[in-house]
């Protein structure tokens, strides 16, 4: 286990594997996170209740060795079980099922109808290298029963990889806020910065986020442990710094 996965003649995409995945009983969707050499880093899925979560992590193994020959170790498999979705049943009705919208095409009122009590949930992040020393971050949300899908480019640098993580998950939070905001009122999430710290022998990074209403300059912030990877921890802190905030204005 733990192998570097290995192509078969044909190749594989990011794309069909979580085609595959999503296409497993009880997977609601699934992200994938590959080095740019191919071999996969995290495999992030949410899923109803159907299927317990090790049988879900073995019908993982199992898929993607059988379909793309590709072996990955399933401590690097996280899943997210939640009970507001299920996978829809097969109608009679003769005519086939429309395809669920686009993010930006979801109706004003399937955001207005969330639960007060509904918060943004991270449901995973991809990353790509667009050309040399050039990262495109790709940070997925829902809230209630609504995905929301940001993305944003930087230096793959340090501090700049961490800033254009938290760019991303900016994007999609504003795309919730544009869907969600009935009086069509302009509001605007502007990053301030990105930092990382030690404190009590753990390192933290911290997140501080403008948001303009008007003319109005709201100070936001945000900070989560960095226990899984740097990456994750900007995503959390950021909304942590954001969640409140625009759900208040939705």
């Amino acid at each position: 286990m733990g192998a570097t996965p290995t192509p078969r003649a044909e190749g594989w995409t990011i794309a069909s594997a979580e085609a595959l995945l999503e296409s497993l009983t009880g997977v609601v969707s699934a992200r994938i996170v590959a080095k740019p050499g191919g071999e996969i880093e995290e495999i992030h899925l949410l899923t109803t209740e159907e299927v317990s979560p090790k049988q879900t992590v073995r019908n993982v193994e199992s898929a993607l060795l059988a379909h793309f020959d590709l072996e990955v170790d399933h401590r690097k498999i996280s899943v997210a079980r939640t009970s507001a979705h299920k996978k829809p049943e097969a109608e009679p009705a003769p005519q086939k099922a429309p395809s669920p919208p686009e993010p930006e095409a979801l109706p004003l009122r399937a955001i207005q109808a969330s639960a007060p009590g509904d918060r943004f949930l991270f449901v995973g992040h991809q990353v790509e290298t667009e050309r040399s020393h050039i990262v495109r971050m790709r940070v997925i949300l829902m809230l209630g029963e609504d995905r929301f899908e940001g993305e944003a480019s930087g230096t793959d640098l340090p501090r700049t990889r961490l800033e254009t993580v938290a760019n991303a998950t900016i994007r999609c939070v504003e795309q919730a806020l544009g869907v969600g905001n009935p009086e069509g009122r302009r509001l605007t999430l502007q990053l301030d910065g990105v930092k990382t710290v030690e404190a009590f022998d753990r390192r933290f990074v911290l997140v501080s986020v403008h948001a303009l209403t008007g003319r109005e300059v709201h100070a936001l912030a945000g900070a989560a442990a960095i226990d899984e990877s740097p990456d994750r921890a900007v995503i959390l802190a950021t909304l942590q710094a954001t969640d409140r905030w625009a759900r208040g204005r939705m």
